[in-house]
């Protein structure tokens, strides 16, 4: 079986990228939306764009967290329900934000949408990491051959 390696970069790295991540998803949920007024429905004309945008940045939050927990002594198991409920809790409370704003509404859908994503992004996490083996790069010389 091929193993992908793919770097562990030190752990402060890998919390300053979730909190990147974080981030932005607080500024677009506190201020105007990418695209907002543009576009009505995603890809395929499924569902609208917004829905797509909280899956996709929760999903992205929370691949971000369960790479920023790697390397912990913890069970698979108990990492993935660390990643979703801190994605879906952080949701929970961008969405109570959103609650005290007079250009912004709270929604149970978005965070039901927001729960998805994450646990899309957690599943699919679990299986990539069977394929995947981690190593500790602290600088850019110890990068290696990604294939095994």
């Amino acid at each position: 079986m091929v193993h992908v390696r793919v770097p562990l970069v030190p752990r402060s790295l890998r919390w300053g990228m979730v909190l990147t991540v974080a981030a932005t998803i607080l500024y677009y949920s506190v201020f105007t939306p990418p695209g907002s007024g543009v576009l009505q429905t995603g890809p395929f004309g499924v569902l609208g764009y917004g829905t797509w945008l909280h899956g996709l940045a929760y999903a992205g939050l929370a691949v971000t967290l369960a790479y920023a927990f790697q390397g912990r002594p913890w069970r698979d198991r108990t990492v993935l329900l660390a990643v979703f409920l801190l994605a879906v809790g952080y949701g929970a409370g961008i969405e109570l934000l959103q609650s005290t704003l007079a250009t912004r509404t709270a929604d149970i859908v978005d965070l039901l949408v927001n729960a998805a994503g994450a646990a899309v992004a957690a599943v699919c996490w679990r299986i990539l990491t069977r394929r995947v083996r981690f190593y500790r790069a602290r600088r850019l010389a110890a990068l290696e051959t990604p294939l095994q």
